[in-house]
């Protein structure tokens, strides 16, 4: 209906690859800018949700290497304070991010304490860093629309059940055009909240793929850490029992004082 169709549909043109939908209000884009990081965040646009930053490669860096060259509001070293959400809120990889501790109104200040502020990756590994810096700033991206559409979607499903309760309530000698406008206000208020739905869950499919990157790298770490713990544990263990310059004594397959059968 008219009604419906002059309505902006919420996904934004910055949405990730394989999305779908309209772009954004310019009023509601336009209010992006009030950030420190914005003007970064605003050039990077499309590009960035296409791709991350590219990672340094791993053999030019080890995990005591200095942090490479990152943007500020992207680098978990630049934090003055850091702080997470329980993990019981499905949050496990994200710092809250440095705007909402400089800045006195970020937008929205409300929301983001809640969630959708928390898009600083947690892993400071010096060889994931970069890759982590373009995954941060992917889910900043993600953040600010997500924002949009959360409060569309809260607002028509409240039409949603306002309208229902009203054709529930009609009189039963209602005239059959309020019937029939009252049910078609029901199925379009029906219809763009699937819509909107619909966007919601890919926007989630986007930053669950983001959190499985941040799993696995979490997990090598992990197993690079036990290993590693693990030789220091068996090489302290041989060093009580042969002594502390066993690994220095130089290797010999002859018992002492034997030579080898020259022929």
């Amino acid at each position: 209906s008219s009604q419906f169709g002059s309505r902006i549909c919420i996904a934004s043109s910055r949405m990730p690859p394989g999305m779908v939908g309209a772009p954004v209000d310019r009023a509601m884009s336009s209010s992006f800018g009030r950030t420190k990081s914005s003007g970064a965040l605003l050039k990077g646009g499309e590009a960035t949700l296409g791709g991350t930053v590219a990672p340094t490669s791993e053999t030019a860096l080890t995990k005591h290497s200095p942090p490479p060259p990152v943007p500020k509001y992207l680098s978990v070293h630049h934090l003055t304070k850091r702080k997470k959400l329980a993990a019981s809120t499905g949050n496990l990889h994200g710092f809250l991010a440095e705007d909402y501790h400089q800045l006195s109104w970020p937008l929205p200040k409300m929301f983001g304490e809640e969630k959708y502020g928390h898009s600083l990756i947690d892993i400071d590994d010096p060889r994931h860093l970069k890759d982590c810096a373009g995954m941060s700033k992917k889910l900043i991206r993600l953040s600010y629309d997500q924002q949009i559409v959360d409060l569309e979607w809260r607002k028509t499903h409240k039409a949603l059940l306002d309208a229902e309760h009203r054709l529930a309530t009609l009189s039963i000698n209602a005239p059959q055009k309020t019937k029939d406008l009252l049910k078609k206000e029901v199925d379009g208020h029906m219809k763009y909240l699937l819509e909107l739905q619909e966007q919601k869950d890919m926007y989630e499919m986007e930053v669950g793929s983001v959190h499985s990157r941040c799993d696995e790298i979490k997990r090598a770490l992990k197993k690079e850490n036990d290993l590693e713990q693990l030789r220091m544990r068996m090489q302290e263990r041989v060093e009580k029992v042969k002594g502390a310059d066993f690994y220095n004594t130089k290797f010999n397959i002859y018992r002492s004082g034997t030579a080898p059968a020259r022929h």
